[in-house]
């Protein structure tokens, strides 16, 4: 460490010109960071339902469609709240990255025999108008609610619609003063760009100065505190500057690394500034109090830096490149934060600075839990697994897309006002495949027979097909109140007169006759996933009795569905591979097996508590929330390490366990408190993110860090006291 403290010191100065180029370079990067808006992360790698919804995008170009739910302030209608709806699908039926648009007012609609052009309504042709809506029955895209008039828009884009397309849809509507609602995969994927730089750009900075609140709090000295921190916020500004750099992109997940690296990434440095001022109060001069610094704690901030790598690198196990992104993205911010407490710390520390040792209410929470050491430190330990035992029962794994968000966005608002007003908001898909024409009658009876049981069981709100369509056209110009499927010569007619000379042809987003394919929109009266598996059995069931039809469940919400019900063994199988290599880190630290195991138990019962919390308070286990776990081993571990590894040097020294343990409390407890507490109220910042997921991160590393450092000072303490 002597030879290593005296190289920086000796090289000072082309170090520092090394740090700052290093720096200019990252800052240059920040501005050639990519976003990925793509849902497509959330997905599990393998998936019959992904294969079926791949096979659907073929067969009808895009299936992702976004819906625009716009209110007119009148509750009949009229020539004004017609021109209104027109002139607003107008204006979509002219973007080029709008293949189609399903909404009341397309350019010509049929009327009879003839076409009415609603470019042009007049007094004369508006009962056409209104006796066509009305007479679509449940495929109007006019609603009353509340005595006011709501029309619905359905977009169908291609693959280059994107946040500019968005952003002038929305810029339209404002400008128009017209009040609006929107949902749609799409559309939220899109938000999700809004939502990422406000989170890029407000939450690292807020996390950093909660964490500098409270590490002044503990160690009184402002210029200590901003030493202890500085290593973990210049490990962002790398981790993003080499992100930027690389071409990689940023998704709802990976904005979570540089966070991580500011909250994680501090505790080397509240460490090493802690225990340099410890042996500065000794009477040590810098330099000493530098290579003191790095033989006490030098191998347990290596070891601690390991350790929370290795609690992300253990979620690459997980089926999705989310979660796969966002322990490479992590682990490298940590490193980075680990790099830079080694190389930032001591470039400065030896120069010209003085840190004085002022450190105010040192024994405000570090003397209450030394005084839990023994039988009430196990008795509360003891209470803490029952109650968790009885969460353990009612954890459940729900994730949709609306969970995403939180309620107050106005993408949650839009969902739930749509799904009022229209009775859908997001599809599922069920797709068809015939042996022969999928228009012919005895297919159609067959698919609406299955639609009208799915909203009868009270498993869809309601179902839209190609079938429905002909079906309702061949009843308003047969001027009969029974719903009834024309046969193959009357849809020919039903196409020439409808359809030859109109825009307004909305079967061609339902059927693929080439293929002999049609697709069913399918409105799940909710997206749980007790709804969604019993949708899953009833046409598994019914896939028995039609022989000549090929039907398959997809859509987004299964793919979600996919990977809830892998969790739980995901989860499995990454905590088995975490705790295998924190204690096989542990080992090589240590260097004896019982410390290490004793080391271990803190953070295993902690894992356990934060299992009972997720059942407790109704936190779904998700893709996110799963990651939390994780965390806690990688970090919550750092606590034992740090303890332990103190009491063994003093062990070393000739105290007694007893003896050994006291010194090592009062030299370990305040970094610690200090750190989990930082660590906790860092990531409050979360509480400011619009995503639902965000604040979940929140709040279980809040139970993760009170959970870990209490068995830490007081469960860990009361059993080393016991070694011999």
């Amino acid at each position: 460490m002597k030879k290593y403290v005296n190289f920086m010191k000796n090289n000072r100065k082309k170090l520092l010109v090394l740090f700052v180029l290093v720096n200019i370079l990252s800052i240059i990067g920040l501005f050639k960071i990519n976003i990925n808006p793509d849902f497509n992360i959330f997905m599990p790698k393998k998936s019959a339902y992904k294969e079926t919804l791949d096979k659907m995008n073929n067969m009808f170009a895009n299936s992702e469609q976004i819906t625009y739910l716009i209110k007119s302030n009148e509750s009949n209608i009229n020539i004004n709240n017609l021109n209104k709806f027109r002139s607003f699908q107008s204006f979509l039926e002219s973007k080029e990255n709008i293949k189609y648009v399903n909404g009341p007012t397309p350019k010509k609609i049929p009327a009879g025999r003839r076409t009415v052009n609603l470019d042009n309504i007049t007094e004369e042709n508006i009962s056409l108008v209104k006796e066509h809506i009305n007479g679509l029955g449940s495929l109007s895209s006019i609603f009353n609610d509340k005595e006011k008039l709501y029309a619905s828009f359905s977009l169908f884009t291609t693959n280059n619609f994107g946040n500019k397309d968005l952003n002038q849809i929305e810029t339209y509507l404002k400008d128009n003063n017209i009040e609006y609602y929107a949902t749609g995969n799409l559309y939220m994927q899109q938000k999700i760009i809004d939502y990422i730089l406000f989170i890029l750009l407000l939450i690292p900075p807020t996390a950093l100065i909660l964490i500098l609140f409270v590490f002044k709090t503990q160690m009184g000295n402002f210029k200590a505190t901003f030493f202890s921190v500085l290593p973990a916020g210049i490990a962002s500004l790398w981790t993003l500057g080499i992100l930027g750099w690389s071409g990689l992109e940023v998704s709802i997940i990976t904005v979570l690394a540089p966070i991580f690296t500011i909250v994680i990434g501090s505790a080397d440095g509240l460490h090493f500034i802690s225990h340099f001022q410890e042996s500065l109060l000794e009477g040590k001069n810098k330099i000493e109090s530098i290579i003191t610094t790095l033989k006490m704690i030098g191998m347990p901030m290596i070891i601690t830096t390991v350790t929370s790598i290795a609690g992300f690198l253990s979620l690459l196990i997980m089926n999705t490149q989310a979660i796969y992104d966002l322990a490479l993205f992590a682990s490298l911010g940590i490193f980075l934060a680990g790099v830079a407490t080694w190389f930032v710390l001591p470039l400065i520390l030896t120069g010209d600075i003085k840190i004085n040792y002022k450190v105010k209410n040192k024994k405000l929470f570090t003397s209450s839990i030394k005084k839990l050491w023994g039988k009430p430190s196990i008795i509360i330990l003891v209470v803490l697994i029952f109650i968790s035992s009885l969460g353990l029962l009612q954890i459940n794994t729900e994730f949709n897309m609306p969970m995403v968000y939180r309620n107050f966005t106005s993408v949650h608002k839009s969902f739930e006002k749509i799904k009022e007003i229209t009775g859908g908001s997001l599809p599922l898909y069920l797709l068809v495949n015939t042996e022969e024409n999928s228009l012919n009658k005895e297919y159609a009876k067959l698919i609406m027979q299955l639609q009208k049981e799915l909203e009868n069981r009270n498993l869809a709100s309601k179902t839209m097909s190609v079938y429905d369509i002909y079906s309702t056209i061949y009843s308003n110009l047969m001027n009969t109140e029974i719903i009834e499927y024309p046969d193959m010569s009357r849809i020919n007619l039903i196409n020439q007169m409808a359809f030859s000379e109109s825009s307004y042809n909305p079967t061609q987003q339902f059927i693929n006759q080439n293929k002999n394919y049609t697709r069913v929109l399918i409105f799940p009266k909710d997206l749980k996933n007790s709804t969604l598996e019993n949708i899953t059995n009833y046409i598994t069931n019914q896939k028995k009795e039609l022989n000549e039809i090929d039907i398959n469940l997809t859509g987004v919400q299964y793919l979600m569905h996919d990977l809830n019900q892998n969790m739980l063994d995901n989860q499995k199988n990454t905590l088995l591979l975490a705790f295998v290599l924190v204690f096989f880190l542990l080992l090589i630290s240590l260097k004896k097996i019982t410390p290490s195991f004793i080391s271990i138990l803190p953070i295993g019962f902690t894992v356990f508590i934060l299992f009972g919390f997720l059942g407790l308070s109704n936190i779904s286990l998700n893709l996110f929330t799963a990651t939390i776990f994780s965390i806690t081993i990688g970090v919550g571990i750092d606590y034992a390490v740090h303890f332990t590894s103190v009491w063994m040097n003093f062990k070393k020294q000739g105290l007694n366990s007893k003896e050994a343990v006291n010194k090592a409390y009062d030299y370990t407890s305040r970094p610690i408190m200090a750190n989990a507490f930082g660590l906790a109220i860092g990531l409050s910042a979360l509480l400011m993110s619009p995503l639902r997921i965000h604040l979940y991160v929140s709040t279980l590393m809040w139970v993760s860090m009170i959970s870990g450092v209490f068995l830490s000072l007081s469960f860990l303490p009361t059993i080393l006291r016991k070694i011999k």
